[in-house]
């Protein structure tokens, strides 16, 4: 099932994608680049950050460019290290791109960075708001992310997104990662819809839209990261095409016309709020872990409080826990859209 599945007549074809948008009830939302401006968001902070570098700790402005720019790169290569902790694999890839008269800085610059990292990779609230009235219109909802699994919960934690979501996955929590059809079903199964039901949207064709046809979905939306790239210009050589191509993840209330009718009841506040609450895997007896550590590793977590949907009832018989490391074969993250994991100092 490479390319569209609707008949080839133009009219036909609009009918029949009416119809299956008609029996969606849930959205798969991939994070990075997707939900949260990852790669932009990104190169923002750091770009700040350089201003900060000369500002504050008297870099030359060649010095401060150089420095932030090795970090970003080495970053992007490696941002996770299984072997010690987020905070120190971060601070030693400082350490690795200052130069040499500034590497006592380390400890200092890193917090800096992470705080304007977070600070430009909130969710814009056009999105919040479109979650928002997903969930007031009875969509089930959840978020599939490839990559380490300490890294993608930090973001998932500091960015407060778990409280729109019934289900959130993480790849390196799993046997599988995107494209693997298994990670979909996973998700179909603790949210207890088919997968035709469902619609799958990201920004990466090999991982968001192969998966999603791979497993079968209804629908998939794909958001590429530029619409200035050749890929966003042409499809005819992709295998696996989505069924649209948004210019905006805001194009998908065009779709689904209900969206339009509700106001949604819950302000960001309130599920932020209801989110930060929430950490760790679920328990079989339903029950989630208070534990606001964001190295633990989870799956599919309810939404403490949320009643929006009638299969919540029912989700004690979908739990499980995933737990990192253990019996888990290895994952391969070459793949993933967010970050590899790097298990070795350099």
């Amino acid at each position: 099932m490479a390319a569209s599945k609707f008949p080839s007549s133009s009219k036909t074809a609009a009918t029949h994608f009416e119809a299956t948008c008609a029996k969606i009830s849930a959205f798969y939302f991939d994070l990075d680049n997707t939900l949260i401006p990852t790669r932009a968001g990104d190169s923002k902070a750091i770009r700040k950050l350089a201003d900060v570098l000369e500002s504050q700790y008297q870099f030359n402005k060649d010095d401060a460019a150089q420095a932030t720019q090795n970090f970003l790169k080495a970053f992007r290569r490696c941002p996770d290290n299984s072997q010690t902790s987020l905070d120190s694999w971060r601070t030693h890839l400082w350490r690795e791109s200052l130069p040499t008269r500034h590497k006592h800085l380390a400890e200092q610059i890193y917090p800096q960075w992470l705080r304007l990292r977070y600070r430009y990779l909130a969710v814009p609230p056009d999105y919040v708001q479109l979650l928002l009235r997903m969930r007031q219109a009875g969509y089930a909802l959840a978020l599939i992310t490839n990559g380490p699994s300490n890294a993608q919960w930090e973001k998932v934690a500091k960015l407060h997104v778990r409280g729109y979501f019934d289900c959130v996955l993480v790849s390196s929590d799993l046997p599988w990662e995107k494209p693997h059809p298994e990670i979909f079903y996973a998700a179909c199964n603790f949210l207890n819809v088919k997968p035709h039901e469902c619609a799958m949207i990201g920004d990466k064709l090999e991982t968001d839209i192969k998966g999603g046809h791979l497993a079968q979905l209804g629908l998939t939306f794909w958001t590429p990261l530029s619409s200035s790239s050749s890929a966003a210009q042409s499809l005819e050589d992709v295998e696996y095409r989505p069924h649209v191509k948004l210019g905006s993840l805001l194009e998908i209330y065009k779709y689904f016309p209900r969206l339009n009718a509700v106001v949604p009841p819950d302000t960001p506040t309130s599920l932020r709020r209801r989110g930060s609450q929430m950490s760790g895997g679920v328990t079989g007896s339903g029950s989630s872990s208070s534990s606001s550590n964001t190295n633990s590793s989870g799956s599919c977590e309810p939404c403490a409080g949320t009643s929006h949907h009638h299969h919540h009832q029912q989700r004690h018989h979908h739990q499980w826990v995933y737990r990192r490391g253990g019996s888990l074969p290895a994952m391969d993250c070459s793949n993933s859209e967010a970050e590899n994991s790097c298990d070795s100092f350099l």
